[in-house]
């Protein structure tokens, strides 16, 4: 059967790589993103507008949100949440940053903690993150949070080390994007799979 899905941030790295893996399948695509980009079919939508995402999920099955850009997070998870609600959609596939959870290491933890702030003030990029996390949590809809690792560039498939308990320190190594476009791809082919999940994701070596 073939699925709606309304991408939101389709400008980003991994979103683009999504939308190339999923052109060959049996699913419909809506790109949007602040800025549009007419000549890639992406519309401009701000996904910090409650009423504007209600009439982007008309016939939508799922939705896709990597928005990534700082000091929004928690007010698009706010709207996109509420929209979904009024609009019935139930399925949301959500990427965070990992480290929301405060599940680093140790000494990688004061590392990104000195460069992006703590989980429990909200005008950080950290905070604001694990507070957008932490709305779609306390929300009724069938989400799935992915937390992938530290992200690189290289154009090579990797084997995962998945850990879905939010609390268990991250003992993968960074993963790149084309890794990373490959699991959000495979979930929304198969949306069964992680409901109600956040999930970290590194490679294994």
């Amino acid at each position: 059967m073939t699925k709606n899905i309304l991408i939101l941030g389709a400008n980003g790295q991994i979103a683009k790589l999504v939308v190339d893996t999923l052109a060959n399948s049996d699913t419909n695509l809506t790109l949007t993103s602040l800025h549009a980009r007419p000549e890639k079919h992406i519309k401009a939508l701000d996904a910090t507008e409650e009423n504007s995402l209600v009439h982007a999920l008309k016939d939508i099955d799922i939705v896709y949100a990597n928005i990534g850009a700082e000091g929004r997070q928690k007010n698009v998870a706010n709207a996109l949440v509420n929209a979904m609600h009024k609009t019935g959609v139930k399925r949301l596939i959500w990427i965070a940053t990992i480290g929301i959870y405060n599940e680093l290491p140790p000494h990688t933890a004061d590392i990104w903690r000195n460069i992006l702030g703590t989980t429990d003030n909200e005008n950080t990029y950290m905070g604001d993150q694990a507070a957008a996390a932490k709305r779609i949590e306390n929300s009724q809809l069938e989400y799935t949070i992915i937390r992938p690792n530290e992200l690189t560039d290289d154009n090579k498939m990797q084997q995962l080390n998945v850990q879905t308990e939010p609390d268990e320190i991250i003992v993968g190594r960074p993963i790149t994007r084309t890794s990373v476009a490959e699991f959000i791809s495979q979930i929304i082919l198969d949306p069964s799979k992680y409901i109600s999940t956040s999930v970290a994701i590194s490679s294994t070596k």
